[in-house]
């Protein structure tokens, strides 16, 4: 396997939080503490476009491709929506109080995690609140959508919590020691892959009577694992952490493939907290509190 870090973007001010893929494979959105959305084209590096700023610091975003409106989440102080025809703000939901750590679409809602275990849902059409659901007292870290019938949560309490497209908690089980921060779903083998503060990747069967019992874990970092993503094929995982590393991996038996570092591969030098495993050429991004962002080709 050969890795080639092929561009490094900069301009952010600050740590990088935040990163979405765009209305083209080619595109995509960055943002961090300093309130800055940044459009990026893999295809014209370094020409950075921004599209809006906001106070404070920015953790998730959710673009709306058929309205193309952007969805940030501005902590302690809500949504905003950016139209990207103009870059004007086309609404602003109040959500004073709470951190906004991941959004995404699910049966004509926006689902938005929040701090003290609440999670909002929002009509994407109307943008109105319609539920708030509260099964924990810590943070709801990250969504994501399994089937078109279920949608899983990962908390700080270390539990990963399945709910149904009516709101209803379906099932639920401890998959880390505490922090679960990241999650990707394999449909072909119904594999839900999990990562977390405790540094391990835990692998669930859900097509399997006994899910809760995972069926395979690696020790995979020296500290906290902040992101897991899949390439395009689904056979490779990528895994970003806190000590600074980027590990790409094999998805079938968690083997350690390739390590992506500062000293052989001028990778970053603190914490990598995000990635995005691109349909463009299956380009590899990472954004990190370095303030940049690297591009990677994985061969």
């Amino acid at each position: 396997m050969q890795i080639s870090k092929i561009d490094s973007f900069s301009g952010h001010r600050g740590p990088i939080y935040s990163l979405h893929q765009g209305m083209e494979e080619h595109l995509f959105f960055s943002a961090g503490s300093d309130g800055w959305l940044v459009q990026w084209n893999l295809q014209k590096p370094d020409l950075g476009k921004v599209v809006a700023q906001v106070e404070g610091s920015v953790f998730a975003m959710f673009l709306d491709k058929e309205n193309e409106i952007l969805w940030v989440g501005q902590n302690n102080q809500g949504i905003h929506g950016i139209s990207l025809t103009d870059q004007s703000r086309v609404f602003s939901l109040k959500l004073e109080g709470l951190s906004i750590f991941d959004m995404v679409q699910f049966h004509g809602h926006v689902w938005v995690a929040h701090n003290d275990g609440l999670i909002s849902v929002i009509d994407l059409a109307s943008r109105t609140t319609v539920k708030h659901l509260k099964v924990s007292q810590k943070n709801a870290r990250k969504l994501l959508v399994l089937t078109d019938e279920l949608i899983a949560v990962a908390y700080s309490d270390g539990f990963i919590r399945l709910f149904n497209q009516n709101f209803e908690l379906i099932d639920f089980w401890q998959a880390h020691e505490n922090s679960v921060f990241s999650m990707v779903y394999h449909q072909e083998t119904a594999e839900l892959i999990s990562v977390g503060r405790d540094a391990k990747i835990k692998k669930w069967n859900l097509n399997q009577s006994d899910f809760k019992q995972h069926s395979m874990e690696v020790v995979g970092h020296i500290y906290t694992i902040n992101e897991v993503v899949l390439n395009p094929s689904g056979e490779l995982l990528a895994t970003a952490s806190r000590d600074k590393t980027i590990k790409i991996w094999q998805r079938a038996d968690l083997k350690l493939l390739k390590v992506i570092d500062a000293k052989r591969h001028g990778g970053h030098i603190n914490s990598v907290n995000k990635l995005i495993w691109t349909n463009f050429q299956q380009q590899l991004v990472s954004a990190s509190d370095d303030k940049n962002i690297a591009v990677w080709t994985i061969d």
